[in-house]
């Protein structure tokens, strides 16, 4: 009986061990899936890191095809007036008009903008369109963009006038005074990376307070003069794609000195 009583102990202390060890395994196993999860999360949380905000950029491809002869003031407050918007000049030896080479060179700048990092917001990507130059730089006002590119050709009745140049707001617009001063360093920085990539003329910058596209704009602002189409040689080049690309390189450069430097 004794023998009996002592074997029976034994196994009751063996099943006890055996439950408790089993019950402890899972116990463990459980703490190991809780702090697999919270490690899984905290290794997710730490790779999802917050979105770069990009740095936005306004382009108008200057003109349309359709001109827009009814007035409009110059500037906020103005009494003088000027038409809404003028279909632009053309080839003189191309015959293409300045509205669509503005277009090609402005797309190209997109593509180059967006491929330096840049957002890029464009006022027009069609010639089929009514917006008049006061439209134009409310549009780019309210885009949340940092500058406003104005893209343009020239011309001139001395067909012998090549080169580039850009405009921007005088000392003394009474217009867009926030903006002046940084718009006069953008025309200054695109002017002379411009010139500098492609080689053309670099004829300077014109500050100007007759430019309703200028005026109206409450960022910084400059009108880029890529070249004159009164101009039988730079005519030509302004439609070919390849000078194309190094204007929009030459723009682009200028904008990421001006950045840098703002």
């Amino acid at each position: 009986m004794k023998k009996f009583v002592l074997l029976l102990g034994i196994i009751l202390a063996a099943s006890s061990v055996f439950f408790l060890n089993k019950k402890d395994h899972k116990q463990i196993q459980v703490k190991k899936r809780v702090e697999k999860k919270e490690t899984a999360s905290t290794v997710a949380a730490t790779e999802v890191e917050p979105k770069e905000e990009k740095i936005k950029i306004a382009i108008d491809p200057g003109h349309q095809k359709e001109q827009m002869s009814e007035q409009e003031p110059i500037g906020p407050g103005a009494s003088e007036t000027k038409p809404k918007v003028s279909s632009g000049t053309e080839g003189c030896t191309t015959g293409i008009p300045e509205y669509q080479v503005n277009l090609e060179i402005s797309m190209r700048l997109k593509k180059v903008l967006v491929s330096r990092g840049y957002e890029v917001y464009m006022i027009r990507e069609s010639n089929d369109v009514r917006l008049s130059n006061r439209e134009r730089a409310e549009m780019a006002n309210k885009s949340g963009s940092e500058i406003f590119l104005r893209i343009h050709c020239n011309s001139d009745e001395n067909s012998s006038v090549h080169g580039a140049l850009t405009m921007c707001p005088t000392d003394a617009n009474s217009y867009c005074t926030e903006i002046i001063d940084d718009s006069q360093n953008l025309a200054k920085t695109i002017e002379t990376s411009l010139c500098r990539e492609t080689g053309a003329q670099n004829r300077g910058i014109i500050q100007t307070d007759q430019m309703s596209g200028i005026n109206w704009c409450k960022i910084p602002v400059t009108i880029i003069e890529t070249g004159f189409m009164s101009n039988p040689e730079e005519d030509r080049k302004l439609s070919d794609e390849a000078y194309q690309d190094q204007l929009a390189e030459g723009i682009a450069d200028g904008v990421d000195i001006y950045m840098k430097n703002k």
